[in-house]
């Protein structure tokens, strides 16, 4: 099926060159990178010989095609790879060890100036990343990134945009309750005013989001982002209700509050703070659950960069941190950061000390095309992941180009 999709990919990019110029102007554009990857102590067990280590890339295509003013479509297929992971490639009619990992990633029309207003539909699969992406984002540190099959309307002006879309997550095949609809859908409002406060913009979302069972979740949140006087903060304060299970009812929140300043010096230097805080459930026993859920966030680097399980998610958990940018020059730019969380709800007796974490990264800009990054993170574990656990190392080395 993905060769299939592969060649349908190849011959529609040869179709849209020989399409005239007046019929449509397409443009490509694409992306490798390449990232390793190194983790000790997965399991926070030194004697357990679980290090991990991997190469793995990913290749993005990408075919624009104007059809007219108003119409154009996007195109991008991607293929996803670890090094080794299926063996040295070879011809698929004689060896049947080769995974090709190569599918769609975006596949979309635009059409722009619906009944002559500033309003655009967008159909087809595509990236939904709003705000800092705590809530809904593209997760692009993920080789695969994410991408939903979806409608958007999205309506622009100088003072205020705003977004209306409807996706379905999973399709339901089995419709065993003879219902219309039983998909996993996420369905939402996203506005952004931007004259409402000087210097500062304003996100106000809506977002419901249902699955094949029993879920109605929704989540009501505002988002505030400004600068002045070298300070730069934002905070973020979303709330969650709804029914799961037809008995349990849905009430809980999150917030993030982040601030910095930049020193007025050449090389930029900006020093920050965070405090992240999502609700926990106090009480097993009654028919609410209070447990922020994550929706479709991009968490990575919002809670540290080491991403280690249980502590990079605002699910009941409390994370602080104290962190540094520093500019050394046009290209290269390094970043430190210490990071607390703790649990706010635990089981009667259970330690709520989740761990700490210290992050360091470097990113060198080899050209207008080629970056480097490179990071290492120790993650000191604390008794609600391990009792008397080792710490965890990771660190990566990543290689982008973009054409």
């Amino acid at each position: 099926m993905k060769r299939i999709l592969l060649s349908v990919f190849a011959v529609a990019i040869t179709a849209a060159w020989a399409v005239p110029a007046s019929a449509a102007d397409v443009s490509l554009s694409g992306q490798y990178r390449l990232r390793g990857e190194y983790r000790d102590n997965v399991d926070f067990n030194e004697d357990a010989g679980d290090d991990r280590a991997s190469w793995a890339q990913r290749v993005r295509i990408t075919a624009n095609a104007k059809a007219t003013d108003d119409t154009s479509v996007k195109a991008t297929i991607q293929d996803t790879r670890t090094w080794g992971a299926t063996g040295v490639l070879s011809d698929a009619s004689t060896s049947t060890s080769v995974t090709n990992t190569v599918d769609l990633h975006e596949a979309y029309v635009n059409i722009s100036n619906l009944l002559e207003q500033p309003v655009t539909l967008r159909a087809g699969r595509q990236e939904l990343a709003y705000g800092d992406e705590r809530i809904i984002g593209a997760f692009n540190w993920s080789n695969n990134g994410r991408a939903f099959d979806a409608f958007k309307l999205m309506y622009s002006t100088d003072a205020i945009n705003v977004d209306v879309f409807a996706a379905t997550v999973s399709e339901d095949s089995a419709d065993t309750d003879a219902t219309l609809n039983d998909d996993t859908d996420l369905n939402g409002v996203y506005a952004t005013l931007k004259q409402v406060i000087p210097n500062n913009t304003l996100d106000v979302y809506l977002l419901h989001q249902t699955d094949n069972v029993d879920l109605t979740r929704y989540t009501v949140g505002a988002r505030l982002k400004g600068a002045a006087a070298g300070v730069d903060y934002t905070v973020e304060l979303p709330f969650q209700t709804g029914e799961q299970n037809a008995t349990t009812d849905i009430s809980a929140w999150a917030l993030a509050v982040k601030a910095g300043y930049t020193l007025p010096t050449a090389l930029k230097l900006r020093v920050g703070a965070e405090y992240d805080m999502g609700s926990g459930d106090d009480d097993a026993t009654d028919n609410e659950n209070g447990t922020w859920v994550d929706l479709f966030p991009t968490n990575h680097a919002h809670f540290g960069y080491a991403d280690v399980s249980g502590a990079n998610s605002w699910a009941n958990l409390t994370a602080i941190s104290v962190n540094a940018t520093l500019d050394l020059n046009e290209k290269t730019k390094l970043y430190a950061a210490y990071w607390n969380y703790t649990q706010n709800e635990t089981a009667a007796g259970a330690d709520d000390s989740v761990g700490s974490e210290i992050d360091v990264t470097a990113t060198y800009k080899y050209n207008n095309a080629v970056a480097v990054e490179a990071g290492i993170s120790r993650f000191f574990v604390g008794d609600a992941l391990a009792t008397d656990g080792d710490d965890q190392d990771w660190a990566y080395l990543m290689l982008t180009a973009n054409f």
